[in-house]
């Protein structure tokens, strides 16, 4: 530690508010960078490596893409080989990395950082939350869709909510948004999306008109249901649900204000209408994580 500590310090990159780590080599760097993102002889010189480190970030990669850029660029003169995304399991060269943050290009940089996987019949995509965004979920048949959507918010930033739809061009039919708490994996498991998942509906699907602005629980429902079903030591029937959604403080706030809100606190909260079945949801991984079946 005391050897990149060393290295890093005449780098000229704050390291303010960064946690770091160091881990020795346990015979497992190569098989971590395995997923065809580095050559065989750059492979062959991970497993070799002494140590890494590991780092945890305060920042979003978007809003940061210059300054990550320049700590990899650190990294690099410092005799780093290649940086993993803990977020999607994906580990490139560090020349690509700083290709990617530095380039401009939002396609680059999202097939650096994000990954499609397949699980009965369904694609969904897993990283996005590097950026403090949603990731996305579709019927494998149609999971091209997947990329322009993520691409789409990475390189415009849109405010989306619940209700409206999407087509990646004019001549393929829309399809009905609906965000949901990440299912694939359990809170605390570093490809947990705490931004939750857009599910894509069907083809033909109409938008729902929505007003300028919408309620913002606060504090979250998901943590007064969490507080309450604790309180009751048994799980929340649904007119308890129902009635918590119901009588909990909002505050109403612009669709972008309420976006803005959500990142700042780090996580998506449930959907009101939706409040029943999401708490399933949440509910359903805190068990696994609590018999240990899935973290």
């Amino acid at each position: 530690m005391t050897q990149w500590q060393d290295s890093l310090a005449g780098s000229g990159v704050p390291l303010d508010g960064v946690t770091v780590e160091w881990v020795a080599n346990d015979g497992s760097f190569g098989e971590a960078f395995g997923y065809g993102t580095m050559s065989a002889e750059e492979q062959r010189a991970v497993a070799g490596a002494g140590s890494a480190l590991v780092l945890d970030l305060p920042a979003y990669l978007g809003a940061a893409a210059g300054e990550v850029a320049a700590l990899i660029a650190a990294l690099g003169d410092a005799g780093a080989l290649g940086v993993r995304l803990e977020q999607s399991k994906l580990g490139w060269p560090v020349a690509r990395w700083i290709e990617a943050l530095r380039g401009g290009d939002p396609w680059l940089l999202y097939h650096c950082t994000v990954v499609a996987l397949q699980d009965g019949g369904v694609t969904r995509t897993c990283g996005m939350h590097a950026f403090g965004l949603p990731d996305a979920q579709v019927e494998a048949a149609a999971s091209e869709i997947l990329d322009v959507l993520n691409v789409y918010q990475l390189a415009e930033d849109p405010v989306l909510a619940s209700g409206d739809t999407f087509a990646p061009d004019a001549d393929t039919p829309r399809r009905r948004l609906e965000r949901w708490p990440d299912d694939g994996y359990p809170p605390g498991h570093p490809c947990h999306n705490p931004f939750g998942v857009w599910r894509l509906g069907a083809e033909g699907g109409r938008a729902e008109a929505r007003g300028e602005q919408r309620p913002v629980f606060i504090p979250a429902l998901v943590a007064v249901l969490t507080a309450a079903e604790e309180k009751a030591g048994r799980p929340l029937r649904r007119d308890e649900v129902e009635r918590l959604t119901d009588d909990s403080t909002c505050m109403m706030m612009s669709h972008a204000d309420a976006k803005n809100f959500e990142r700042g606190r780090g996580y998506a909260d449930l959907e009101p209408e939706l409040a029943w079945s999401q708490w399933q949801v949440v509910r359903a991984n805190s068990v696994a994580i609590n018999d240990g079946g899935r973290a």
